[in-house]
C-alpha cells in the first residue's frame, strides 16, 4: 500500500498492516484469542500470520479475523467491537481509508 505524503511516498508492507489489525483484535475486549481454520495451521504459524490480509489494486484492504471469544460475552458485540477497532487503528496509524472487516468466531472458551 503506497501513501503519498508531503514528504515523499510511504509503502506500508501488508505485514505491517497484519501486525495493527492483530493488536486491535487484542486490546478489544472479548477475544481470548486469534484462532485459524485449520488445524496444520494452528500448530505451524504464529498467532499473527492467522490474520488474513488482501489487498486489491485499488487499495481497498478486506481483514479476515479468526477468533475464539470469552465465554459469557455476546457474539455480535465482540464483533461489532473488533470490526470498529480495527478500521479505527488502520485509518489512524496506516491511512487506510477502505477497509471491510469480517469476523470469523471459531470457537468459544
Amino acid at each position: 500500500m503506497k501513501i503519498q505524503t508531503e514528504f515523499g511516498e510511504l509503502d506500508i508492507t501488508l505485514n505491517a498492516i497484519r501486525k495493527l489489525v492483530y493488536l486491535a483484535i487484542l486490546e478489544t475486549y472479548g477475544p481470548v484469542s486469534i484462532a485459524t481454520e485449520n488445524w496444520l495451521s494452528k500448530i505451524v504459524g504464529s498467532e499473527e500470520s492467522r490474520v488474513k490480509i488482501q489487498e486489491d489494486e485499488f487499495g481497498h484492504i478486506k481483514v479476515d479475523a479468526y477468533v475464539e471469544i470469552e465465554y459469557g460475552t455476546k457474539i455480535s458485540e465482540v464483533g461489532r467491537n473488533i470490526i470498529e477497532n480495527v478500521k479505527h487503528k488502520l485509518k489512524e496509524f496506516a491511512g487506510c481509508e477502505s477497509v471491510e472487516v469480517n469476523v470469523h468466531v471459531i470457537d468459544v472458551k
